[in-house]
């Protein structure tokens, strides 16, 4: 089977989209990036010819690809009414730009990861197909949210349902897992919804990468107390390689299939001797630092997953 020539979307600063580049490179693999955050530098110009069926382009490269990898794409934020006007602009080129793949195979296709990336709709989702989740509460009502504590003895968890980074080009908070105290629970209620869960006594999470049909599972064991595994760095957390039961795998494949997607990153959480507990999909997540920190090759199976 012939390899493919690869388009990479994504920004300057993403070590998977650099990484990935960079081998494919020396695996002879033409391969081509788009990033959002540098392709309106200079002058350029899409002439698109009123008296002939062909576009011309000036300083733009749009090569001909058979796979389009979207990894991430992010816009410089506005900072008034004016640069808000140019960043759609810009934004609404870059769309037209990639509209004109939409005869090449998409690693995910963008309608596909936007169905996907709802944390809440998964948990349905999972629990349809046999999946264990933890117990859940979405709710803007305080006494609701009291009542759910108490029947986990106060031991609650707040996720947030969308807003993972917020802030400014100047500023940023990380918005992650966190304990749940109860003078809390009235302004967590008060402005927005509250996404809770009961609190899991974790051993460790498994993250499982999907390249097709191949899963790769890492467990990842917490060397100091944490709800989340995002607020350790990664000397505080032990890696290493593990087999994953044949009945969790099914699971999975059939939620990818789901969702139509081929590629994702699903977290695990082990809290006892039975099935891990589902925590969420992420239909774009990261995978490269788990190759680092346990020797694995990851990086030559996703090129053959993406390329051949």
């Amino acid at each position: 089977m012939p390899q493919k020539n690869v388009l990479i979307v994504s920004n300057t600063d993403d070590a998977h989209a650099t990484a990935i580049h960079d081998r494919l490179r020396k695996r002879s693999i033409q391969t081509y990036r788009l990033d959002s955050d540098t392709f309106t530098r200079g002058e350029h110009s899409w002439r698109i010819h009123s008296d002939t069926n062909r576009d011309s382009f000036s300083s733009w490269s749009i090569p001909d690809v058979d796979v389009v990898w979207y990894r991430k794409v992010k816009f410089p934020e506005p900072t008034d009414v004016v640069q808000s006007f140019i960043s759609k602009e810009n934004q609404g080129l870059f769309d037209c730009i990639l509209a004109g793949y939409d005869d090449c195979r998409w690693v995910n296709p963008l309608d596909r990861l936007a169905k996907a990336r709802s944390k809440i709709v998964q948990l349905r989702k999972a629990i349809n197909i046999g999946l264990r989740i933890p117990d859940t509460i979405i709710t803007t009502s305080v006494e609701a949210l009291r009542e759910f504590s108490m029947r986990h003895n106060g031991e609650v968890v707040a996720k947030p349902i969308q807003a993972q980074v917020i802030g400014s080009a100047d500023a940023a908070l990380v918005v992650g897992t966190r304990k749940l105290m109860p003078e809390y629970f009235e302004s967590a209620t008060k402005f927005s919804p509250c996404y809770a869960q009961e609190r899991l006594p974790l051993k460790s999470e498994i993250r499982v990468v999907v390249f097709g049909d191949q899963l790769f599972s890492f467990k990842l064991t917490a060397k100091e107390k944490a709800d989340d595994l995002k607020q350790l760095k990664l000397s505080q957390i032990y890696h290493e390689w593990c087999e994953l039961d044949e009945s969790i795998s099914r699971k999975i494949r059939l939620l990818m299939s789901l969702y139509g997607l081929e590629f994702g990153a699903i977290d695990l959480a082990v809290v006892d001797d039975d099935e891990p507990i589902f925590l969420e999909l992420n239909p774009n997540g990261q995978w490269l630092w788990l190759q680092y920190a346990t020797g694995v090759n990851l990086a030559d199976p996703f090129i053959d997953f993406l390329c051949f």
